[in-house]
This record gives structure tokens, C-alpha cells and sequence, in this order.
């Protein structure tokens, strides 16, 4: 029985199920990790800083070399249930080369957690983040999201809820429409509910007028990874927002924090000079 578009249950949890269409994922997790503790003991940052009474609730900052310059704010995926900032934290390095200050926020997971209650909590990183600025050296008005998979859909929520005022959101293999998650295996932890769907998808949400969108998205990854980056590219460009869709042909859904890490990939290449098109 078909249950979302053309697919069975079954053909839709394929669509979703990374872990069985990358075999290797726990060697990616794995050098994620020591790429990201190599970053970490390299460059002087702030660790752990709370934001909530949660030992998840938690922010590392790396700051730029300069005062007044743009944040990138990395949220990470892990479809709401796994995974951990310090897994990424070497995605830091080639925006710290631009002197571009970068901030990654955990939050509690699922099942402990309600997607509200996610969403809440990477709203609540920002306004901290955006209400320390000044103490931080940042420019509050330079604020941009990133986020992988899970977490490009956190990014561009909290955009669209309005959290706190951003200039754009860089969105890697992200899921900015709940529905097919909601009829997928993936419900058994997440539990959404229709209303769920209607109030935590981007693609039905208005981002504020003036915000950029960076989306990419795997060309190995599956269809309905790539149909939903095109579908939320085309919701926003309709509501009149700037979008750039940057292709990366040979990446799947982990090696594409390959191509975020990298200096000189179009995708890096295009979120930095939109970030410092009108820096200070």
C-alpha cells in the first residue's frame, strides 16, 4: 500500500534510512570525531557554555581574530535523537581562515525530547548567542545558521520562527518537510503528530522577508533527500528570497560534512562570500 507519494512504508524508510545507504557510517562518525578533538585543541575556544540546565543545553564558540565580524552558528544532525557538536567541530577551521566566528550548540534528543521542546532549545542558543554579541565580539546584525540533515531543518525553523533576527541559513541534506518522517520508521522516537508536521516544517513556515538561503544536498543521497532541497528552493524563491543551490555530485549524506570542511568546495566558497558580502 502506497503511504506517501509513490512509496510503501518500506520504500519510504529506504528513502530515510542513511545508515543503511552509507555502510560505512560509523567510520565517518568516527574521523568526525578525532577531526573535531584535533580542531578543538588547536584553536582556543569556549567550551560548554550552558544555556539551559540541561548538560545538553551547551554552546562552543570559536572566536574570530577580530571584533565585529559575522557568526556561523552549526547545528548538527543525527535526526534529532544522536550525535554530538563536538563531532564537528573541525567544520570551524575554514570559517575561522575569514575570520568568521563560529558557535555549535547541542540539544537534548529524542525520545527524552518532544521536537518542540528540540526546537525550543536551538532557539533558545541563538537569542543567547545573539544577546551576548556584544560580549563576544560578534556582529549581532552577521548572524547566519548552518545546519546538516536534522539539523538544517533546526536551522531554517528557528529562522522562521524568528528566534532571533539572521541574515541566512545554509542548509546541508536537510528535511524541511515532516510528513514523509512522520509516516516513516523514524515516528517510533520522534512521535510527531499532524499538528507536529504543520507547525515544525519549513516548507510551511514564511521566513522573514530578507533572509538568504545556501542548500545543498548529496548528488549520491536519495531521491527524496534531493526532492526535498528542491521543493523547500522553490518554496522560498517564491516568497522572494535569495537562494543559491550549490550541487556537490559525488557526496552522500556523510560525506557532505567533507565538503562543508573543505576551504576551496563551492559550498564553502559560496557561504563565505555571501557572509562577509557587506562584513565589517
Amino acid at each position: 500500500m502506497k503511504i506517501y507519494r509513490d512509496y510503501t512504508r518500506e520504500e519510504l524508510d529506504a528513502q530515510y534510512n542513511v545508515r543503511a545507504r552509507v555502510p560505512d557510517f560509523q567510520d565517518y562518525f568516527d574521523r568526525f570525531a578525532r577531526e573535531g578533538q584535533a580542531a578543538r585543541q588547536t584553536n582556543p575556544h569556549l567550551a560548554d557554555l550552558p544555556y539551559g540546565e540541561d548538560a545538553l543545553q551547551s554552546i562552543d564558540f570559536f572566536p574570530g581574530r577580530s571584533n565585529g565580524r559575522p557568526l556561523l552558528v552549526f547545528i548538527h544532525g543525527g535526526y534529532w535523537r544522536s550525535l554530538d557538536k563536538h563531532q564537528f567541530s573541525h567544520l570551524a577551521l575554514p570559517y575561522l581562515e575569514h575570520d568568521i566566528n563560529v558557535a555549535l550548540i547541542n540539544y537534548r534528543l529524542a525520545p527524552q525530547a518532544r521536537m518542540g521542546d528540540i526546537a525550543a532549545d536551538c532557539g533558545r542558543a541563538l537569542r543567547l548567542l545573539h544577546a551576548k554579541a556584544a560580549a563576544l565580539h560578534v556582529d549581532a546584525n552577521a548572524i547566519w545558521l548552518m545546519g546538516h540533515s536534522a539539523g538544517a531543518h533546526l536551522a531554517c525553523l528557528i529562522a522562521a520562527l524568528r528566534a532571533a533576527p539572521v541574515r541566512g541559513v545554509c542548509a546541508l541534506s536537510g528535511l524541511y518537510d515532516l510528513e514523509p518522517i512522520r509516516l516513516s520508521y523514524l515516528n517510533e522516537a520522534l512521535h510527531l503528530s499532524p499538528s507536529d508536521v504543520q507547525q515544525a516544517s519549513p516548507v510551511q513556515l514564511a521566513m522573514p522577508d530578507g533572509v538568504r538561503a545556501v542548500l545543498c544536498a548529496g548528488g549520491q543521497e536519495s531521491e527524496e533527500f534531493l526532492r526535498q532541497r528542491d521543493v523547500y528552493a522553490a518554496s522560498l524563491r517564491q516568497s522572494g528570497h535569495q537562494v543559491e543551490v550549490v550541487e556537490a555530485p559525488q557526496a552522500n549524506h556523510l560525506s557532505i560534512i567533507d565538503v562543508a570542511a573543505a576551504g576551496q568546495s563551492a559550498f564553502t566558497r559560496t557561504v563565505v562570500r555571501m557572509m562577509l558580502d557587506g562584513a565589517g
